[in-house]
């Protein structure tokens, strides 16, 4: 692969990249703090500059009192949260399936370069950011079984990838002998 090539795979996998996140915010934009929490009451910080804030100001102004404070965000920002929460799903969803897609593509046409070794590593970032993003949305064990599992694959494909040389692309799922 020659310098030039390189360079193109390199753009074609940030390309795709920006691509896949501003399909998403264009079709499915990604919830914002202000649309959920509007500005808190206004109260005088300093003492004796206005009402010291207490349990029955707090909640007579539509704040939540919670360990001598009052917190005026807690019901938006539980909105706020679940609406965070839903989009990670979805981002993790589409990028994951884009990612296969461009897997699968990228695999298939490898013998045309830099397009193929693009696609297969901008099918890698696909599902890798959509993890990342989804990320706090997992367990433990899932963490590491999507771990494992992105592992194994990624090790079977580059051994898949270097052990056929110039083979078809059914041959080198190996539907074709």
């Amino acid at each position: 692969m020659n310098i030039k090539n390189l360079i193109l795979g390199i753009g074609i996998v940030i390309v795709f990249g920006l691509a896949l996140w501003q399909g998403i915010e264009a079709f499915k934009p990604s919830p914002q703090w202000d649309d959920f929490c509007k500005a808190a009451p206004a109260y005088p910080i300093e003492v004796g500059k206005g009402p010291d804030m207490n349990s029955a100001s707090c909640i007579e102004q539509g704040g939540k009192w919670t360990n001598n404070y009052c917190d005026f965000y807690s019901e938006c920002q539980k909105q706020f949260d679940d609406a965070q929460k839903t989009q990670s799903k979805f981002i993790f969803l589409v990028s994951l399936i884009v990612g296969i897609l461009a897997l699968i593509i990228g695999y298939s046409i490898l013998s045309i370069e830099p397009v193929g070794s693009a696609l297969l590593g901008s099918g890698i970032w696909s599902i890798f950011w959509g993890s990342v993003v989804n990320w706090r949305n997992f367990s433990d064990i899932w963490r590491f079984l999507l771990l494992l599992l992105a592992l194994v694959f990624i090790i079977w494909l580059a051994v898949r990838l270097n052990s056929q040389k110039k083979k078809g692309f059914f041959q080198r799922l190996g539907l074709k002998k």
